[in-house]
């Protein structure tokens, strides 16, 4: 059989597979989260943190402790989801190389080659989304429009990923290495949340230790790698869908190729409007503003 079609026509749906990981993670990150809130509600000051900033105090009367332990919260379980999809990522697309290796490197074996550590990803991507789709409806500076759709985005590409097994060499990247920036944005947006003392030791790490890599990793993987890997995943479905290949390999689901395209490319745009933001802030931080 010629290489480009050793692949299977029928996998098996990943979802009994991945469902005890869900519920798991589910659970984890809600008791977590809610432990975590309840523990630190009435404290002035978090583990040594400063207080949270006068903007996020707005809607807290004068005689409560405006103490933002569901902001703190927050960041912290979601550093745990997204550094499991981050290391993921790294060892696999970097380290093992099996995202390049261990499935075909056809369009045919990109799209629907299986590869359990993708699998996985997904499986954890579309747990935290889901989950942080639902604590976000309870934080008033989560809730946007903007974020929701983008968590709803993430999870229903990484559902189908698991559900009809496809994408996996792509999911490796798209769910797993690009989150690498999303670990240094927890701490980034945790010094927003609680703005440091200037000069103070919070300070000076999130500026030297945390801040520079999450704009490099940020523009590297999201911006410079994003872009080529997403016209080559455009170009595979095409040669699939042009070839029949699509129809005899994932037969009556090949509508999910489409919902992986029509989601791309507005998360790749949004990419973009990320990467003016971070930009507009280096300019201020190099200018002193």
């Amino acid at each position: 059989m010629p290489k480009s079609l050793n692949v299977p026509a029928t996998i098996p749906n990943g979802v009994p597979r991945m469902m005890p990981y869900i519920i798991t993670g589910l659970t984890l990150l809600t008791v977590l989260y809610f432990s975590l809130e309840y523990t630190f509600r009435e404290s002035t000051s978090i583990l040594g943190l400063p207080g949270a900033g006068e903007e996020f105090c707005k809607n807290v009367k004068d005689d409560q402790i405006c103490s933002r332990s569901d902001l703190f919260a927050f960041q912290v379980t979601s550093c745990l989801a997204l550094f499991c999809c981050a290391v993921l990522g790294v060892y696999t697309w970097f380290i093992t190389r099996r995202s390049h290796t261990a499935v075909p490197q056809t369009p045919e074996g990109r799209l629907f080659g299986y590869l359990p550590e993708a699998e996985l990803t997904a499986a954890i991507c579309f747990t935290f989304q889901l989950w942080d789709f639902i604590i976000s409806l309870l934080i008033e500076e989560h809730r946007t429009a903007i974020m929701l759709t983008h968590h709803f985005m993430a999870a229903s590409v990484s559902w189908c990923s698991v559900r009809y097994q496809c994408l996996q060499h792509y999911g490796v990247f798209f769910l797993g290495l690009s989150e690498v920036s999303s670990v240094f944005l927890v701490f980034v947006d945790l010094s927003r949340y609680f703005p440091p003392t200037p000069g103070s030791i919070f300070d000076q790490i999130v500026g030297t230790f945390v801040a520079p890599p999450f704009a490099i990793t940020f523009i590297l993987f999201r911006v410079i790698y994003w872009w080529p890997i997403s016209l080559q995943l455009f170009q595979d479905c095409y040669k699939v869908m042009q070839s029949g290949q699509a129809t005899k390999l994932r037969p009556g689901v090949e509508w999910v190729l489409y919902v992986f395209l029509g989601m791309n490319l507005p998360l790749g745009f949004l990419q973009l409007y990320w990467t003016t933001i971070i930009l507009e802030e280096a300019r201020k931080v190099a200018l002193n503003i």
